[in-house]
């Protein structure tokens, strides 16, 4: 089925505009003011409907024929139809505006100078990074702040990777670059090796 204009869910107020205006006849330029038209779309639409008079080298169409047009066309089932259909698209856009959006989380400050590994991030183990948070969002944070460290510097990154025993964390998430596992552990809890 083929698109339907845009102007024919508008079709009541073209008609409560067309029973306002005082002029006989209707130019090009007040169909598109009134359609919301261009000049190609206004003037194939003066054709369909019923094509007009002349009038020295403009084209014009009598408003109460236009106006008795609208009219029976407005009655038609494809308006109705078309009706419906923008009122579930409107109805359906307004139930995504009422939607609940997702959470804003806050990017973490950026990387100190000098220091490939940001603040909560450290490595425990040979080929393994430690990441102490206490909420998602934190997590999230270092894990940006990571990739941000290795894209700014990767000799810096790569040589901040070796083994420095450290100590307290509050939540714990194990990268293991050989297994490839991401894994959560409770604080306190021991470490299984695989």
């Amino acid at each position: 089925m083929p698109l339907k204009p845009r102007w024919q869910a508008r079709l009541k107020e073209i008609r409560a505009e067309l029973n306002k205006l005082p002029a006989p006849f209707l130019d090009r330029p007040a169909i598109e003011r009134l359609f919301g038209l261009r000049a190609r779309q206004a003037n194939y639409l003066m054709q369909k409907m019923g094509g007009g008079y002349r009038i020295g080298r403009a084209t014009v169409l009598d408003r109460l024929e236009l106006l008795s047009r609208l009219e029976r066309l407005s009655g038609a089932r494809e308006s109705a139809a078309a009706s419906s259909r923008q009122a579930r698209v409107v109805e359906a856009l307004d139930q995504l505006r009422h939607k609940a959006r997702p959470r804003r989380i806050d990017l973490p400050p950026p990387p100190v100078a000098g220091r490939a590994l940001p603040d909560g991030a450290r490595v425990s183990a040979r080929g393994e990074l430690t990441l102490s948070f206490a909420s998602p969002e934190q997590l999230l944070g270092l894990v940006l702040s990571l990739a941000q460290s290795a894209a700014g510097d990767f000799a810096a990154f790569a040589a901040s990777l070796e083994f420095e025993p450290h100590s307290g964390v509050e939540s714990v998430v194990e990268l293991r670059a050989e297994a490839g596992q991401l894994r959560a552990q409770p604080p306190g809890a021991q470490s299984e090796e695989s």
